[in-house]
C-alpha cells in the first residue's frame, strides 16, 4: 500500500495535482497541494503539503501547512485541479529537512525575482502635458 501510495503522490507533486486523503482512521477528507516527499529523522516518510480544505483534527481553519505521515494515509485520489507552489507561504526546496532523503519534491520554474525589462521613466509619473 506505501509504494501505491508513493507512486500516486510522486505523479501529483510532479504534475502539481491536488489530492484528497483520508489520514488514518478518519473518515473525512482533506484537500492538499502537495510539496515534498521526504524521510524525518526517525526514518518515517512524511508528506509537507498545504491543506486547502477539507478535515481538520485540531479545527484549525484552513489553509495551513501540515505533515503527513505516509504510513497513516488510508486513502489518496489525484484531483484534476492544480496548484503553484506556496513559495509566498513559505515553501523552500532548499530546506534542511529535504536534504537527506527527499524523495519528491515539487519545482518552481519561476525566478524568485525577476528585473524589469525596460524601465523608461525614472521617478514619478507626470502627467501627459509635463512629459517630453
Amino acid at each position: 500500500m506505501l509504494a501505491n501510495i508513493m507512486q500516486v503522490l510522486s505523479q501529483a507533486i510532479r504534475e502539481r495535482h491536488c489530492i484528497a486523503i483520508r489520514y488514518h482512521d478518519q473518515r473525512q477528507v482533506r484537500v492538499v497541494e502537495p510539496h515534498a516527499v521526504y524521510s524525518s529523522d526517525r526514518g518515517e516518510l512524511v508528506l509537507d503539503g498545504y491543506q486547502t480544505r477539507g478535515f481538520s483534527s485540531s479545527g484549525r481553519p484552513t489553509p495551513f501547512w501540515r505533515p503527513f505521515r505516509l504510513k497513516r494515509i488510508a486513502a489518496i485520489t489525484v484531483l484534476r485541479e492544480n496548484f503553484e507552489p506556496r513559495v509566498a507561504e513559505g515553501f523552500s526546496s532548499s530546506r534542511l529537512k529535504y536534504r537527506n532523503g527527499c524523495l519528491a519534491i515539487v519545482q518552481d520554474k519561476r525566478p524568485a525575482f525577476q528585473y524589469p525589462t525596460q524601465q523608461t521613466d525614472m521617478g514619478p509619473f507626470l502627467p501627459d502635458d509635463r512629459r517630453r
